[in-house]
């Protein structure tokens, strides 16, 4: 009995053509964040609005560049870095949105990740089984990124962001792993990293920090324009770097 699975092996929830997804892709959970991002692009064409994943192609600086919405979490996420593979993608780009931890960590700031932890199982164990995997970004990306969100006059942080699988349930972990150095919260950097290190892809990850679980405070004025700012440091970022 064959357990050959058809669907696992096409794109199914990503249907653009071959050709309309570029090479160099800025992921994100919201397809608002997407749309609002658009106007950042020369020629933006929509390609994939098939189970809610906006997709958007154009040129940014006369480069081709596409812009993908990821949906919420890992097991989401997943799927569609797998199919932007499949349909071309060879460096993708996360920029989220994130919960800091410490208290010197003020919301409005772009945090840029230098690696992501993450609890044992889920969507990673499908992918790593129990091996203690590291999930980190291209270092090329990640000083690219930084230089870019500092050119555009955003406000800048980097360390170890951990991508967790429950958002209703941080508050009960997050002082734990505090302790671990964790920087900021997030939910798809490590299967972007993990994806990226076993397919020979470039990846790299910027978020947004919207609150901070130590102080309490939220970011609750120009948020939209914040993101779609960092948005443009992402596509800095991959036009600068070689694929």
């Amino acid at each position: 009995m064959s357990l050959y699975h058809p669907l696992s092996k096409k794109p199914y929830h990503i249907l653009a053509k071959p050709g309309e997804v570029a090479p160099r892709v800025v992921a994100m959970g919201d397809p608002g964040r997407v749309r609002r991002a658009s106007r950042l692009l020369g020629g933006a064409q929509v390609v994939n609005e098939h189970r809610g994943y906006l997709v958007i192609t154009g040129k940014y600086n006369g480069v081709s560049v596409t812009l993908a919405t990821h949906g919420i979490g890992a097991p989401s996420a997943a799927i569609v870095f797998e199919e932007l593979i499949m349909l071309g993608a060879k460096a993708i780009v996360r920029a989220g949105t994130c919960g800091a931890i410490p208290k010197d960590i003020d919301v409005g700031t772009v945090f840029i990740a230098e690696g992501a932890a993450y609890e044992p199982g889920g969507t990673l164990g499908q992918y790593v089984g129990q091996t203690a995997f590291p999930a980190v970004p291209t270092p090329e990306l990640v000083i690219e990124l930084e230089k870019a969100a500092k050119e555009l006059g955003l406000r800048t942080a980097r360390g170890l962001t951990l991508s967790h699988d429950a958002f209703h349930r941080v508050e009960v972990h997050s002082r734990r792993w505090g302790k671990l150095g964790i920087g900021v919260l997030e939910m798809e950097c490590a299967i972007l990293f993990t994806i990226g290190r076993l397919k020979g892809l470039k990846t790299g990850g910027l978020m947004l920090v919207i609150d901070n679980i130590s102080t309490g405070e939220e970011l609750k004025e120009g948020r939209e324009e914040l993101e779609v700012k960092m948005v443009e440091a992402a596509l800095r970022a991959l036009t600068a770097v070689e694929i």
